[in-house]
C-alpha cells in the first residue's frame, strides 16, 4: 500500500475515533440532563402568581437518627383569581413523605402541605425537596419545597445491625452463594458484633459436611465487630442436592431458641 494511502487511512481512523468520543460525551450529557430534570425539574413560569407560599425553604435544625418522624407545614394561597387543581406532591427522597388533600383550591383559599421527615438511617446533611404540581402543568411544578438541617448519628452503635441473636448482632440472617464452581471452595461473610458485656465464642450445629463455620476473630470481645465466615467445598456436595438448594445453620454460643439464632444459607452451583 502506498504511503499516501496509509496516511489517509490513519487520518480517517483518528477522525472516526474522535467522532465516537464526542458522540459518547454528548450522549452522557443528554442522559445527565434528563436525570437532572427528573430530580430537579424547572418550575412553571410565573408560578408565584398562581400559588403563593408562606415559605418554600425551612431549616428544621438538628435531629438525631433516634428521633421519631417529624412533620413540617407549608401554607399556600391561591392568588391567581381562578380555581386551580392540586394534583400531587412528589418528594425526592425516601426519608420524606408528603401529606396533602389534593383537589380544587378556590381563589383566595389556602391549603396546607405537610412534609414528614424520618431521620432514621439518614445521618448527615438534610437537603431534600418536594415538588407541587397542578393539573394545568403536569410536567413543571408550581413550587419547590425544601427542608434543610442536619441529622446526628444514632446513640445506639448497633442500630445498623437489624438482626439480633441474643447479644450477637448481625447485618443479615441470610447468606447466598451465587456461584459455587465445581470442585472449588467458596466463602461468604456476615458482618456481626458483640453488643453484650462478655466475650462471645461462636460455633454452629446442624452444618453439613460440605460446609464449615468460623468467626474472625475467633473470640468476639464486647463492643467489637467480627465476621462470620461460611465456607462451602463444592467437591463434597452430594449429587442429589441439585444445582440450587438451601440449608440452615444454627449458631451456638448465644441464648435463644434455635429458630431465633438460625442463618439461612442458599447455594447455587455452576458446572
Amino acid at each position: 500500500m502506498k504511503p499516501l494511502t496509509w496516511i489517509r487511512l490513519f487520518l480517517f481512523c483518528v477522525s472516526a475515533g474522535q467522532f465516537r468520543v464526542v458522540e459518547a460525551r454528548n450522549l452522557c450529557a443528554i442522559l445527565q440532563e434528563k436525570v437532572d430534570s427528573l430530580l430537579n425539574p424547572p418550575l412553571m413560569k410565573q408560578a408565584e402568581q398562581i400559588l403563593r407560599f408562606d415559605k418554600t425553604v425551612m431549616d428544621i435544625g438538628v435531629l438525631t437518627e433516634d428521633d421519631a418522624p417529624k412533620a413540617f407545614r407549608f401554607m399556600c394561597t391561591n392568588v391567581s383569581g381562578r380555581t386551580v387543581q392540586l394534583t400531587r406532591v412528589n418528594t425526592t427522597c425516601g426519608c420524606t413523605a408528603a401529606e396533602v388533600c389534593t383537589g380544587e383550591i378556590l381563589p383566595g383559599e389556602s391549603k396546607e402541605i405537610v412534609l414528614i421527615y424520618n431521620p432514621e438511617n439518614h445521618p448527615g446533611t438534610i437537603d431534600t425537596n418536594a415538588f407541587v404540581y397542578l393539573s394545568s402543568s403536569d410536567t413543571a411544578p408550581v413550587a419547590r419545597l425544601t427542608l434543610i438541617g442536619n441529622v446526628l448519628p444514632t446513640a445506639d452503635k448497633w442500630a445498623r445491625y437489624p438482626y439480633a441473636m441474643d447479644k450477637l448482632r448481625l447485618k443479615q440472617n441470610r447468606v447466598e452463594f451465587r456461584e459455587v464452581g465445581s470442585g472449588r471452595r467458596s466463602s461468604e461473610r456476615v458482618l456481626c458484633g458483640n453488643s453484650g458485656n462478655v466475650p462471645l465464642r461462636l460455633s454452629a450445629s446442624g452444618i453439613p459436611e460440605f460446609a464449615t463455620f468460623r468467626t474472625e476473630p475467633e473470640v468476639i470481645v464486647p463492643g467489637e465487630e467480627a465476621d462470620i465466615v461460611i465456607t462451602i467445598d463444592a467437591s463434597l456436595i452430594p449429587a442429589e442436592k441439585g444445582d440450587s438448594f438451601a440449608f440452615p445453620v444454627i449458631i451456638e454460643g448465644v441464648g435463644g431458641q434455635p429458630s431465633d439464632r438460625t442463618l439461612n444459607i442458599m447455594v447455587n452451583r455452576i458446572k
